[in-house]
């Protein structure tokens, strides 16, 4: 079937079963195969191709993802663009890069001419450029700089009809936060942002109460970045078995990091602060807290629930009261809580019932069920509990005028054609 076709496709069965799963690892589907493009032009030669045979289509950056939005549909293929990772800045502070181009490598580059991406996924070593715009990753310094979608000036991608398509400005953020479901993102045109100076400092107190009222405090003075610890993650990260606060500051035209630093000090003692550590090595504890977390337990879900801050002392006295044991951190100047609900083997019925109460708490709560990881396979059949009917019809009129076969990453939408796949076809994987 696939022979006579230009680009690269590979269907061994070691290459099947790397790309059967993203990060996450709860779903596995082995695709037909996996094509890997080099350009726009191979992108739409490859969907034409699906168009023609009836094959489903899941696109794939770095496979980093957590929610299963790269696990293949059910007799798919996988699009693969890692291979399209080329980049190249412009003047005025732009980079332009292919989908597939790593992150981190972007980062670096850009630091030697005094940039820096505004919007970095904890990720950043091995995430890609179109792989975080069609989550629309937020990360650690999203207090201050948001999301990708808040950066991309412009973006070239394929639709379901095999069409190279671009679009700028706000259009250009339809595409973010999408999740490959309205179009493989080919080339990204984003904004970066002068690297400033920084200083950081962690903040550890006697309890998740006043950790919440001081980061409450100091979002008002615009951190860069701002996270939260609970007790076992402040254990594991930074060896302090409380409540804590990570604070980073950027050097302003009218303050220095410093005097800030020196300022959260000051309404960090007033709060009742127990201990205050400075060093440069703790952005290094703090993005190795995730992988960290199979010291206590071997599995975990992950899970990135955004709530109001009005909310989130309610939401961790909830989790505390819990069966499962859950592990919370994360960017809490926007209100995005990674809960880990971590367990190990013959807890994993236990460990989803728990997942879905805290579901039932965020939405219920006015909050989010996914801020920055996206709905994927794992969070499809929640989304109806959260948005409206009218919000759901409006998603599957965009998705219908994109890709009116519905050939790209189908069962990562409430589609009423397709409901059910996730239970007959897309098997969990056995611990």
């Amino acid at each position: 079937m696939f022979g006579g076709l230009k680009v690269e496709f590979v269907d061994s069965d070691d290459i099947k079963e790397v790309y059967s799963c993203d990060a996450s690892r709860w779903y596995s589907v082995k695709p037909l195969g996996v094509f890997f493009p080099k350009d726009s032009d191979e992108v739409a030669e490859c969907v034409r191709f699906c168009l023609r045979n009836g094959i489903l289509i899941t696109p794939r950056g770095g496979g980093s993802g957590l929610s299963g939005g790269a696990v293949p549909e059910p007799g798919g293929v996988v699009i693969s663009t890692e291979k399209m990772n080329k980049f190249h800045f412009e003047e005025d502070g732009f980079v332009v890069a292919y989908a597939g181009a790593i992150s981190g490598h972007v980062e670096r580059m850009a630091n030697k001419s005094g940039y820096t991406l505004p919007a970095q996924p904890s990720s950043l070593d091995f995430s890609t450029i179109g792989g975080n715009v069609a989550a629309d990753s937020a990360g650690l310094r999203s207090v201050k700089y948001g999301s990708a979608r808040d950066w991309v000036e412009e973006i070239e991608f394929v639709d379901g009809k095999a069409e190279i398509r671009k679009l700028s400005g706000r259009d250009a953020r339809l595409l973010a936060g999408s999740e490959g479901t309205l179009g493989i993102i080919t080339q990204v045109k984003m904004k970066l942002v002068r690297k400033k100076r920084r200083d950081v400092a962690l903040f550890v107190f006697p309890g998740e109460k006043e950790a919440i009222s001081f980061a409450l405090e100091i979002i008002r003075f615009l951190p860069s970045a701002i996270e939260f610890m609970d007790r076992r993650a402040s254990q594991i990260a930074f060896g302090y078995e409380k409540d804590s606060i990570l604070v980073e500051f950027e050097d302003e035209y009218d303050r220095t990091c410093d005097e800030m630093i020196f300022l959260s000090k000051k309404i960090a003692s007033d709060i009742g602060v127990m201990h205050i550590v400075s060093s440069q090595n703790l952005w290094d504890s703090r993005k190795k807290l995730g992988p960290s977390l199979a010291k206590i337990r071997p599995f975990k879900i992950n899970e990135d629930v955004v709530l109001p801050l009005s909310k989130i002392v309610g939401f961790l006295n909830f989790v505390s009261e819990l069966d499962s044991m859950i592990v919370v951190f994360g960017h809490i100047g926007v209100g995005i809580l990674h809960t880990n609900i971590i367990f190990g083997g013959g807890e994993e019925r236990e460990a989803r019932i728990a997942r879905e109460k805290v579901f039932d708490f965020v939405i219920s709560s006015g909050g989010s069920i996914t801020g920055e990881h996206g709905t994927g396979i794992s969070k499809v059949n929640f989304v109806e509990r959260e948005l409206t009917p009218e919000t759901i019809r409006f998603m599957n009129y965009i998705k219908a005028d994109f890709d009116p076969n519905s050939v790209l990453n189908p069962t990562k939408l409430p589609l009423r054609s397709v409901r059910g796949c996730m239970d007959t076809n897309i098997p969990i994987r056995n611990f």
